[in-house]
């Protein structure tokens, strides 16, 4: 049990990281990782049942394995997993339902990881993707302020109160946007000031792929 959960989990960091795209099963409590430490999980889909045979069917009875037409849709890891850095599930009919009882069943999850890079109002903003994970891809590029302690050490209160201030960036997008990497320089000489006198800072999200 312990050695197949850690072989799962170990296959799952080397395929996020170079494909930043996959598709896993899962049939014990496990763990999702992200590659970086600046980075989110975006679940695009997650299914608990069973869909064919031969998934996670080693010491299964064929009696076990028969059906393959029974899926409902995990949302447990939408709200557990979605958007966050990490987090831990436990593969279990207690926590998903069962949409087939005496089925031997398995968790499918379809997820990216986006990496995600705050640069503060002055600075430099910095994106490099190396040669294996290719080129920078874009998600979100948003200048401005969307709450008062992001960027706020040193700043006076005055000019972080105002949190409904941001805009997206095209600059960002044509800059870095199928690039190995890119600087930008964030200031509202770069882009346009959504508000005066806020300071403010650069939100990027994207990822690297081939």
């Amino acid at each position: 049990g312990a050695d197949f959960t850690s072989s799962v989990v170990r296959s799952l960091v080397l395929l996020v990281v170079l494909d930043h795209y996959t598709i896993n099963t899962f049939r014990f409590p496990t763990f999702l990782p992200l590659p970086t430490e600046n980075g989110v999980i975006y679940v695009s889909s997650a299914k608990y049942g069973r869909r064919d045979r031969r998934t996670c069917s080693t010491g299964i009875t064929d009696d076990q394995r028969r059906r393959t037409n029974c899926s409902t849709r995990a949302n447990y890891v939408f709200r557990s997993c979605h958007g966050k850095s990490e987090c831990s599930i436990l593969v279990s009919s207690s926590v998903f339902g069962d949409p087939c009882i005496g089925t031997y069943k398995y968790l499918e999850v379809n997820y990216r990881c986006f990496s995600f890079l705050v640069t503060c109002e002055g600075s430099v903003s910095h994106i490099q993707c190396g040669k294996v994970t290719g080129v920078i891809f874009m998600i979100s590029a948003t200048y401005g302020r969307s709450d008062q302690t992001t960027c706020s050490d040193g700043i006076p209160d005055s000019h972080t109160k105002n949190t409904d201030c941001a805009m997206n960036t095209e600059s960002v997008y044509e800059s870095c946007h199928g690039k190995s990497e890119c600087s930008v320089l964030v200031s509202s000489s770069v882009f346009e000031d959504p508000c005066v006198g806020t300071y403010k800072y650069l939100d990027l999200f994207y990822r690297c792929q081939k």
